[in-house]
């Protein structure tokens, strides 16, 4: 099965953005658009279990990896540069292992391919204790949500993964089952008997932990010529809350 895609202009030069985990495409459009003017052709992709993308109970960085693979195969793509983000920073660098002459650029947004320890409990009960079928419209999501977390930023952020089906009941775009279960997959680590010696970019906010002196340590046994790049007074939304300077720092990065 291949990845649901929106694809922004048209051009030899070609890039891919993946987006972070309980995330879509969606949140990547006004990015991709500003990407395409200034002589891209941006392919942006639904991972697995997100979006408009196939469901699977099967939810690993391999298997992810293998999708992007069989997507650029499928579109005819030669080399590709990419940027992703959190979830999709470590699938990008789960790619970039096992597929380094297929990437140009490689950029990764606030997140390592290292372990995290991150809780997810509060999040899977917020979205499992939901009631869909009481739900009129998006803003009693939203009420519902805000009896967990204050942060209005992160709730319209989940509140973006509902749709209605046909019936007119709201349904979430991603796969809450596989998602909860394969939890400990996505926070594991990036393994490889590979490295990836061509240079890879981190960029990181300076308010988000995810991106520490430790973890650079650990990331370079894997990818051995890295360069870090922080975005001051930015947390883990990048792309979001620093639009502009993040855009034009990845602008300087792909067309250097």
């Amino acid at each position: 099965m291949i990845l649901n895609s929106r694809i922004f202009g048209h051009s030899e030069k070609k890039l891919i953005i993946l987006h972070g985990f309980l995330g879509s495409l969606d949140n990547w459009v006004t990015i991709a658009k500003k990407f395409s003017v200034i002589g891209f052709e941006v392919h942006v992709l639904d991972q697995r279990n997100h979006g408009k993308s196939f469901h699977s109970d099967e939810f690993t960085y391999k298997l992810m990896s293998e999708d992007l693979k069989k997507y650029i195969e499928y579109k005819n793509l030669d080399k590709v540069s990419i940027i992703g983000h959190s979830m999709g920073g470590k699938t990008a660098c789960c790619f970039a292992l096992h597929h380094k002459t297929l990437v140009e650029k490689l950029i990764i947004v606030d997140i390592l391919p290292i372990k995290y320890d991150n809780n997810y409990d509060l999040i899977f009960k917020a979205l499992n204790s939901v009631n869909l079928n009481s739900v009129q419209k998006r803003s009693d999501f939203d009420n519902h949500l805000k009896n967990y977390f204050k942060d209005e930023l992160f709730i319209s952020f989940l509140s973006k993964n509902l749709i209605r089906s046909n019936n007119g009941i709201f349904k979430f775009k991603f796969n809450l089952a596989s998602l909860i279960s394969n939890i400990n997959n996505i926070l594991n680590e990036i393994e490889s008997n590979y490295f990836y010696e061509k240079n890879i970019f981190f960029i990181r906010g300076t308010k988000s932990d995810y991106v520490t002196d430790e973890g650079l340590k650990k990331s370079s046994l894997l990818f051995t010529n890295y360069e870090v790049i922080s975005i001051e007074d930015g947390g883990h939304w990048l792309h979001y809350e620093k639009q502009l300077e993040f855009f034009d720092i990845c602008k300087k990065l792909l067309l250097a």
